[in-house]
């Protein structure tokens, strides 16, 4: 036969529970990140995959179709509209540079500077052979030529609108026809690869 508690000693144990609560529960962070394990995963995936992307070059992305330029490595929208240059150029010397010409692949327009973004012009500056200063001569001359020349247009095909120096990202079209082709059918630049290519054979 069960005896039931007397209502005082009920009474003082309430009191007891209510001068001296229990703690909270302590939090675990392992088991909370086991909980979340999920969606954790999916966010590295998902980082990865950013950042696997952003090292791929264009022509990964970029996918002609027709007269276009579909970028599946954004949304698939076409890419902006084609900028018009305009304007004389010269070869860049000094600290101020409106429009001017640094080498085969890089050029200066109205004060912002531009990478052709589809071609690899030999260095100037820091050659790593005489051969190789000896083109980027000859390509920085032909792309002078060509930006004085008439018909030229920019086009963004790169997800990236300026790459790690600030430098804009454009193919320049002359004529509709890419100048990077140009100089690359000329043994004057490479295509863009990702990675450059060396001029020192």
């Amino acid at each position: 036969m069960m005896t039931r508690k007397p209502a005082r000693v009920i009474l003082l144990k309430d009191a007891r529970q209510k001068l001296n609560p229990p703690p909270p529960p302590r939090w675990k962070p392992l088991a909370a990140l086991y909980r979340t394990r999920h969606v954790l995963a999916a966010t590295c995936l998902a980082t990865l995959a950013v950042i696997h992307f952003e090292k791929l070059p264009y022509s990964y992305l970029i996918v002609p179709v027709g007269n276009k330029l579909i970028d599946y490595g954004v949304t698939g929208a076409v890419s902006p509209r084609p900028e018009p240059i305009d304007g004389r150029f010269a070869t860049c010397s000094g600290a101020q540079r409106i429009n001017c010409v640094v080498d085969g692949d890089t050029f200066w327009y109205r004060a912002v500077k531009y990478r052709i973004s589809d071609i690899n012009a030999p260095e100037i500056g820091r050659p790593a052979c005489e051969t190789e200063r000896r083109l980027g001569l000859e390509a920085q001359v032909a792309l002078l030529d060509a930006l004085n020349g008439s018909g030229l247009m920019m086009e963004r095909r790169e997800r990236r609108d300026t790459d790690q120096y600030g430098r804009k990202l454009r193919v320049v079209l002359q004529d509709g026809r890419s100048v990077g082709d140009a100089l690359i059918a000329r043994g004057l630049a490479h295509r863009w690869q990702g990675h450059k290519l060396s001029w020192c054979g």
